[in-house]
This record gives structure tokens, sequence and C-alpha cells, in this order.
């Protein structure tokens, strides 16, 4: 079996036959191109006739030997790969370690936890959004607390300043309180309706002017009920009438209507 041609960058192997005929028999330096070129029935009278033969044989042998080699190197790369891997595994995953009882009992009652949790979910959530519920309840009502803190915080700064009365500031209250106290009790006496206070007479004072309500002229004030309290008149605010002294202390307990009409009259 011939040598198949080769390219001219590459040197011819022994054996290489040329174009003309010609077999490449190694090289020479007695030759000018360094090269030994003989006839095919020289080289085989040298090399032997079953030379071809042998070196097709040779050659699958050489082939063969290359393809176990790269099986060879394609094994260990794949075996090197699977120790690498499992060096990886066993780093990631380090051998298992001898527990002690109370790593032991540990873990018993974790896996106890989880039964009963998984057991249980219903209750467990029931119990859960119970207390979230309690807790939602028990914010609002600190929220409504400090609400109502702000605002007394708040009325308490619009709140006007107390006023320091002078001594006779405080008689004078001293005496409408005991003034008022008297009106009161002579109601309550006549089993009347008592709704006043002595702020609230104050008030009323202040809004009927500086005129009697039944003679007209200016002087000053002092309170009478429309409706006596001797007759079932109420201490209230709505029964309140506002008279000079001389017509309050002459009508005393008569009829409010009848006193006017004599009024009327005295005065024309």
């Amino acid at each position: 079996m011939q040598q198949s041609l080769m390219s001219k960058e590459v040197a011819p192997r022994i054996g290489y036959v040329r174009e003309d005929g010609r077999v490449y028999n190694g090289k020479n330096p007695c030759f000018k191109s360094g090269e030994h070129w003989a006839t095919m029935e020289s080289f085989l009278k040298r090399r032997g006739a079953s030379w071809y033969e042998k070196r097709a044989i040779m050659d699958k042998n050489v082939k063969e030997r290359a393809l176990k080699k790269e099986a060879a190197a394609k094994r260990a790369m794949e075996a090197k790969a699977i120790r690498e891997e499992k060096e990886m595994l066993k780093l990631l995953n380090p051998k298992r370690k001898k527990l002690t009882i109370e790593e032991k009992a540990q873990r018993t009652r974790e896996a106890q936890r989880k039964y009963y949790l998984k057991k249980n979910e219903v209750k467990i959530n029931a119990r859960r959004e119970a207390k979230l519920a309690k807790a939602i309840e028990k914010e609002a009502r600190r929220a409504e607390k400090t609400r109502i803190a702000a605002e007394k915080a708040l009325a308490k700064l619009l709140r006007p300043k107390r006023v320091i009365l002078t001594e006779e500031q405080r008689a004078e209250a001293r005496r409408k309180e005991k003034r008022n106290y008297k009106h009161a009790r002579r109601a309550r006496i006549n089993n009347c309706e008592v709704k006043a206070t002595p702020k609230m007479v104050e008030e009323a004072k202040s809004r009927a002017g500086d005129r009697c309500y039944y003679c007209g002229k200016k002087a000053e004030l002092t309170l009478d009920h429309f409706e006596p309290l001797a007759k079932g008149g109420a201490h209230c605010v709505s029964n309140f009438v506002f008279a000079c002294f001389s017509c309050n202390s002459r009508k005393r307990d008569l009829d409010p209507f009848e006193f006017m009409a004599s009024n009327l009259a005295i005065s024309f």
C-alpha cells in the first residue's frame, strides 16, 4: 500500500511516491537536493517487498494508540471533574457530626413543635388573629387617649387665665351668690323649677340693659321674677326681668299684668 501524496510545504516521508514514479528513501547529502529518490524496485529490494504492508500496520497501530491515548486523557479529565465535583459537594455538605445529648433534645423539641404547629394550625391562626385584633383595639384606645389628652391640653391653653379679684369684687360675688341662693331656696320651698346660677343671672342682667322693665326709667336694676316664686314661678332665665328697686319692692308677689297696669296709672 503506497503512501498518499503530501503537500509541498511538508517534508515527504519514507515510501512517498513522486509523480515520476520515484520513491523517497530518506535524506542523503551525497545528492544535490539532499534527498535520495530511488526507483520502486531498488526501494523494495532494499526495504523488503512487504514494507508498505508493514508500514500500513504500523500506521494503524500508531493511530489506535493515539485514539487510546486520547480516550484515556478524556477519561482522566472526566474522572478529575467527578473528583472535583465530589470535593465541592463534600465542602458544601460536611460530614454529619455526632450530636450531644442537649443537641438531640433540642432537635426533638423542634420536631415536636413543628408537628404541633401543623396539627393545630387552625387554632393557632385563630389565636393569632384574636391577639392581633386585641393589639389593634389597644392601639386605638391609646390613640384615643392621646387625642383626648391633646384636646384637653389645647383647651387648657385656650382657657382664659383666672382673674384675681379684689376684696370688693369678692364681696360683691358673695352677695350675688347669697342672693341667688335665697331665690333658689324660695323656689324649692314652693316646689318651683330651679335652673339658674349666679353666672346666668349676670348674663341675663347684661342683656337687659339699664332701664327698668316696668317703668322704663334708667336706674340700678335688681332681679325680679315675672311670675312670682310665691305663685309657682320658676327660677330660670326665661322668668327673669330686671326692674328698679322702687318697682321691684312695690310689685312683691302681685300679678305682673295687674301691677304693670297700676304702675302705668301711677306713672301718669
